[in-house]
């Protein structure tokens, strides 16, 4: 499995190196021999399908949101609004530039431009506040400073470059440095706290694209003002390496929150039929759906271009793929979460019907037990003081032979009467008769009257007072003293009692020195019915698991030491 893992993370470093490795050269040799149409057949796809891959992506995390550990869903939501912005920004840019053949500056693209970096900003403040006490002040002071450095030169700059346009347009100039050095601050914060402290591969990658994004956009303003700036310039590849490394990095996220997901589902073969016939169904026609208008949008493509440009059929068909893909993934993801969600409902119905049918089954045959043991009682107690007379009357004539068979007798008459009061403690639920009383007192009632010679009993040595029902809850210590005896068996040996306050509830613990209960036995002790002894009626756990309950508390078992651990409140 772990071998697999690696394989697969190995695979996409390989894949996320190639498409860097690809872009590179490409914009390398365009640069060195000026590819005819470049803008339109390469730049325009590129910044098309590359951010839409990326939305497409960040959905489907979105969607696991709650399966992800390695950020929270609400700075999820942001970082996700964050790659809207850059692509509905890319978008917009495209049509003014390369369809309406038109200034895109200033248009609604700078706009969602703006805001891209606001919300990444927000997204981060989120992650650093969950740790900001172990966010050391020099950390803060550095990241200003540097915010600072950058920011203030290129403003002079972008100033004096705009200084005879109007007001709006130097405005929205200004605006672009300022707030990429504002999300500078918790980048670089976030950058040395993850290094540091908090070494979190996703905000790495996602910490890499901003600084990438941020150089980008300082450079390009540079280009701008000298005018040296052009569609396919070099400095678009650190853009583009951004837009790849946050869409792996997002993959990855979804990838690891597979790893997290623990809920499995386990049906039949009709029933897995059924499921994959409504989870791909949707799915198979909305590809057949893609598939059909891209071959249409093609074909349409080729004729208008023998006429006329293409730039606009281009565009056109690029953004309707896009927001198809797009749409279709939303419908694809809501319909597995639909079918997630129905199956786990389906899963949880079926348990509830099982549990309720045992139920019943346990009810029916409590009614019986109660009814043969309470009937049981009477004809057990005549035996048991005709055998007491008998042995009054006959003590001096019996011999050493007549004394075991009537010992045997004895023995067999409690076992059956403690199986007979089993079985009424579990089938008689009955209102608790709380009081002030002692946890201490209780115990030690219950080991007076528990005659073992092997085995040390050692009680709780602090006098706790709780409200409870002492009758009961000597029934409960009673059983389980008992069941720690019988573990330990013919061999010497220790059980201790502990009782320690925590705030409002009380804990108290029996530790036995006995071998410990098997692992696979372990789950199933509280259970009815079930039970390793050869004559246990697998009442007397649950019994004691439905009085600790009842006193709003908890019953818990581990082993090494075998420990039972009793919790109730004050």
């Amino acid at each position: 499995m772990e071998r697999n893992e690696k394989k697969i993370i190995i695979n996409n470093k390989i894949i996320f190196g190639c498409i860097i490795f690809a872009l590179v050269t490409l914009y390398i040799i365009n640069n060195i021999v000026s590819i005819e149409y470049f803008s339109e057949y390469v730049s325009l796809p590129i910044y098309t399908i590359i951010p839409g891959i990326l939305i497409i992506i960040s959905i489907w995390a979105l969607s696991r949101a709650n399966k992800i550990q390695e950020i929270s869903k609400k700075s999820l939501i942001f970082l996700f609004l964050a790659f809207c912005s850059w692509f509905a920004a890319e978008l917009t840019w495209n049509l003014h530039e390369h369809v309406l053949d038109i200034d895109p500056y200033p248009s609604i693209a700078d706009f969602f431009y703006i805001s891209a970096p606001i919300f990444m900003f927000i997204s981060l403040i989120m992650f650093l506040h969950s740790s900001s006490d172990q966010i050391k002040k020099k950390y803060i002071i550095f990241a200003s400073l540097v915010s600072l450095s950058i920011l203030i030169p290129i403003l002079i700059m972008t100033f004096q470059a705009n200084s005879e346009t109007d007001f709006f347009e130097i405005a929205v100039a200004l605006i672009y440095p300022i707030v990429d050095a504002l999300l500078i601050i918790p980048a670089i914060i976030a950058i040395m706290f993850s290094f540091q402290i908090k070494k979190n591969s996703f905000w790495i990658l996602i910490l890499i694209g901003i600084i990438s994004f941020i150089i980008a956009d300082n450079m390009y303003l540079i280009l701008i003002i000298d005018d040296r700036y052009f569609d396919g310039h070099p400095i678009d590849i650190l853009w583009l390496i951004s837009y790849v490394t946050w869409t792996f990095t997002m993959y990855t996220l979804i990838q690891n929150s597979k790893k997290n997901q623990t809920i499995k589902f386990q049906n039949n073969i009709e029933q897995y039929k059924s499921k994959n016939l409504m989870r791909y169904g949707i799915t198979i026609a909305l590809v057949l759906i893609i598939i059909t208008t891209i071959v249409i949008l093609f074909a349409l493509n080729y004729f208008w271009s023998l006429e006329q440009s293409g730039n606009f059929m281009m565009f056109f068909s690029l953004v309707l793929i896009m927001l198809l893909v797009v749409f279709s993934s939303i419908i694809i993801i809501l319909n597995s979460k639909l079918t997630n969600a129905l199956d786990f409902k389906n899963i949880k119905i079926n348990d509830l019907t099982n549990e309720l049918i045992k139920a019943e089954r346990l009810s029916a045959i409590g009614e019986l037990a109660a009814r043969l043991s309470h009937d049981l009682r009477n004809p057990l107690s005549v035996i048991k003081t005709s055998v007491e007379l008998f042995l009054l009357q006959n003590k001096e004539v019996l011999s050493s032979k007549n004394n075991v068979s009537i010992q045997r007798i004895n023995n067999a008459i409690l076992r059956m009467t403690n199986q007979i009061e089993d079985v009424l403690d579990y089938v008689k639920i009955s209102e608790l008769q709380k009081n002030q009383m002692s946890v201490n007192s209780c115990i030690a009632n219950v080991v007076s009257e528990i005659h073992t010679k092997k085995i040390n009993i050692k009680g709780p040595e602090n006098n706790t007072i709780i409200f409870g029902d002492e009758s009961k809850l000597e029934i409960v210590f009673s059983n389980l003293i008992k069941n720690a005896i019988d573990a330990i068996g013919d061999n010497p040996g220790s059980i201790e009692i502990k009782c320690q306050e925590n705030g409002n509830c009380v804990t108290i613990d029996i530790i036995d020195s006995g071998p410990g209960i098997k692992e696979n036995n372990i789950n199933k002790i509280f259970e009815p019915l079930y039970t390793t002894k050869q004559t246990g009626t697998g009442l007397g756990l649950v019994s004691c698991k439905n009085i600790i309950e009842q006193h709003g508390g908890k019953l818990s078992v581990k082993n090494n030491p075998t420990t039972f651990t009793i919790t109730l409140p004050k």
